[in-house]
């Protein structure tokens, strides 16, 4: 309790009457109201008082602090007093049920009531410990008159000393752990019956009079199981003289063996302060019957076939990851070459669509004049083959249609994405709007002189177009003739091949990566038969280290690894079993037999931080290759419209398809990497025992839960004690749970 919170408590009870009475639920008898002595001249007496003032190490001692208010003084007291009580150190302290208002007592003829508050202390560590004095603040008015002025007064109580000695080493037993106080043990099982394999709750209750928080966790042995620590409880009882109180200790049992399984009587020794002698509580003992279950290993020592399969062919270990193959990062690198290549090609393309081309002769004037004698029609004709002309010339470079070119924004529209520079485009359309004038104007003039002019002004744009112009059609015949040998190639021929290369290329390593796992080194059938025949044999023992030592030299040997773990299952170690079925599974994520082996060991083994995603490992390499060099493909066939071998489809769409695989192939590859990450062992443990999973280094850290034997937690940092050297492992486990187990605890699965 703080010194303003306590101050508030005791100043509203010295005036608002709200103080319990003595007859509370256990009794409370202060001592320093017997032995104080009031002075009459003063109307606040104030006091503290230690009892006993030696004790041992964690026996309780009594910090009485009393205020005695005279009778006189109570009545004029308008205010509530200020109490700053000492502040404690080296102690831990229990308020006991509050401030309590005593009877009046009588001294010199000056009756006077006492107002105590208790406190428990409980002291650490031996020595002499000073207790600094504490303070009150009071005030009271100079005369009974209502508006008479008030005096504020402060009182100091003297410092008191408590000598605390170190318990006795005569006599004290071997498994004290250092509880103090006058103790009872008693055990307890949540169900009467069990079954193999599942697990039930020992609960061991200490209680009696004592620090009850600092009691420490009973030994307790569990033959033919296996113990987890769990939770604690702690109940505390101040409402009395002394504190008491009792301690709850949980664990897991979980039963290994069918039949009556025993828990002998627990022995808790502890230090009796009264009696200034060691004790021992003890338990009674626990019988329960245990139920057949689902277990591997039996009683004699044999296994039971239908659960356990041995891998009996040696494939030899396994090479590299696809990831890590060169021929991977080689395809990589080449899928964009077709669409480069194709782009370097551009300006060649422009410069063929910039010679000679076929196109629409120009209509003269005096070519109608024999068939059209008005002047009016005859501009109007001459203007609209002219008309004709252009947009003949534009669709056959914009690889379109005549009437798609009608309506002026989509004309517009397919020049700027076709390339066309801004200003062409308009020159164009300002063409394009004269000859529309002039087609349908009811006096249109068109001389000799206009119409060539006009035909200049239309091959110009159309060779414009033709340069600025990306993709479209291609050179006729004539052209192709006229510019050699060299240039009467299909265009986009090398490109073409490019793309034909990367597919292939593809298609062959993804079929390379189908045929199996990629072996790394010769196999070696002597070993591993031999330690296959001491499997057949019942020597699992023998047969889990040869497993081992062939898995430790080829670390990727994803069979050795597997049947180490199987003959350690075998043998009863369930540390080895566990370490050789996860460095199997994480070589081989999709094997059937590791992933069912595993399933036999508790959750803590695979699940969590431990567990593996049942898919192949490769699986999204191939498929971020597969989609990375078709989407290149597909952005190369783009740079040409028709696009090659899908004439019916447009540009665009063949563009997005191919920037949409891209960012797929992109996010599959992410995806890659964590499931890479995640199949890594090397920051993985494997608990070797029953350990205690503790919220801060060192063993007098609190606990709230235990670690189980197999149990696989992934290391986050280390820490050296400095005061013990040992080192610590800050760890997450496979419930999500985070703390700290000693380093000797944990056996690396890499």
């Amino acid at each position: 309790m703080s010194a303003r919170t306590l101050a508030g408590v005791v100043a509203a009870a010295l005036l608002a009457g709200l103080w319990p009475t003595a007859g509370a639920a256990q009794s409370r008898s202060p001592v320093i109201q017997q032995r104080v002595r009031l002075d009459p001249s003063q109307p606040v007496g104030f006091h503290v008082l230690m009892t006993p003032d030696t004790v041992f190490v964690g026996e309780q001692a009594t910090y009485e602090l009393g205020v005695f208010i005279s009778e006189s003084a109570q009545q004029r007291m308008r205010r509530n007093p200020e109490v700053v009580p000492a502040e404690l150190r080296g102690v831990l302290a229990y308020d006991l049920g509050g401030p309590q208002s005593l009877p009046a007592i009588s001294q010199n003829g000056v009756r006077s009531f006492p107002h105590v508050l208790q406190r428990a202390l409980f002291p650490l560590a031996p020595g002499r410990l000073e207790i600094p004095a504490s303070q009150l603040t009071y005030t009271l008015p100079r005369s009974a008159s209502f508006f008479s002025r008030e005096e504020s007064a402060t009182l100091r109580a003297s410092d008191v000393a408590l000598f605390v000695k170190p318990l006795p080493n005569a006599g004290k037993p071997a498994g004290f752990s250092g509880a103090v106080g006058v103790l009872s043990l008693r055990a307890s099982l949540s169900a009467p019956e069990a079954r193999v394999g599942e697990p039930a709750v020992l609960t061991m209750r200490v209680s009696g009079r004592g620090n009850v928080k600092l009691w420490p966790r009973p030994e307790v042995v569990a033959p033919n199981a296996s113990l987890v620590a769990a939770g604690e409880r702690v109940s505390v009882d101040t409402s009395g003289q002394f504190v008491r109180g009792s301690k709850e200790f949980d664990w897991l049992l979980t039963p290994e063996r069918e039949g009556e399984l025993a828990i002998p009587p627990v022995s808790y020794p502890f230090f009796d302060p009264y009696e200034a002698a060691y004790r021992t509580a003890s338990s009674d003992s626990i019988r329960v019957v245990i139920a057949t279950g689902e277990f591997v290993a039996a009683p004699n020592g044999t296994v039971e076939r239908d659960a356990l399969v041995l891998r009996r062919s040696d494939r030899g270990p396994l090479g590299a990851p696809l990831s890590r193959h060169p021929l991977l990062w080689a395809l990589v690198a080449l899928a964009p070459l077709p669409a480069v290549l194709r782009g370097r090609r551009r300006r060649a393309d422009r410069a063929i669509d910039a010679g000679p081309h076929a196109v629409v002769e120009p209509v003269r004037p005096d070519a109608r004049s024999r068939s059209i004698d008005d002047p009016v029609r005859h501009a109007r004709h001459l203007a609209s083959e002219e008309r004709k002309r252009l947009l003949a010339g534009l669709a056959e470079r914009l690889a379109t249609t005549t009437p798609m070119l009608v309506e002026r924004s989509a004309l517009e529209r397919r020049l700027r994405r076709r390339g066309v520079t801004r200003e062409t485009t308009s020159r164009v359309m300002r063409l394009l709007a004269e000859l529309d004038a002039a087609a349908w104007s009811p006096d249109a003039e068109l001389g000799a002189e206009h119409a060539d002019r006009l035909t200049r002004r239309l091959d110009e744009l159309l060779g414009a177009v033709r340069v600025e112009a990306i993709g479209g059609g291609s050179a006729d015949g004539a052209s192709a003739a006229s510019d050699g040998a060299g240039r009467g190639r299909p265009r986009g021929g090398r490109s073409l091949g490019a793309v034909l290369l990367a597919v292939g290329a593809a298609a062959a390593f993804a079929s390379l990566a189908r045929v199996g796992p990629l072996h790394a080194s010769a196999r070696q059938p002597a070993d591993f038969g031999a330690a296959v025949a001491a499997f057949d044999a019942g020597e699992y023992a023998k047969a889990s280290a040869a497993f081992l030592a062939l898995a430790e030299a080829q670390p990727r040997h994803a069979d050795a690894w597997a049947n180490a773990g199987t003959a350690a299952w075998a043998a009863h170690d369930t540390v080895a079993a566990v370490r050789g079925w996860q460095r199997a599974i994480r070589l081989e994520p999709a094997a059937r037999d590791a992933r069912a082996h595993l399933a036999l060991l508790p959750t803590g083994s695979w699940q969590g931080v431990a567990s593996v995603p049942a898919v192949r490992r490769d699986l999204g390499t191939l498929v971020a290759l597969v989609a990375w060099c078709l989407g290149w493909v597909l952005l190369a066939l783009a740079r040409r419209a028709p696009v090659p071998f899908l004439p019916n489809v447009g540009v665009v769409p063949v563009r997005v398809a191919g920037a949409l695989l891209l960012v797929g192939a992109g996010g599959v590859a992410l995806w890659q990497g964590r499931l890479e990450r995640r199949l890594d062992a090397a920051p993985l443990s494997v608990v070797a025992g029953l350990e205690p999973l503790r919220v801060a280094p060192g063993r007098d850290a609190n606990v709230f839960g235990g670690t189980a034997r197999g149990d696989v937690v992934e290391r986050t940092a280390a820490r050296v004690d400095g005061a013990t050297g040992v080192e610590w492992i800050a760890v997450r486990h496979a419930d999500g749970r985070e703390g700290w187990l000693p380093a000797d605890a944990l056996v690396p699965l890499q």
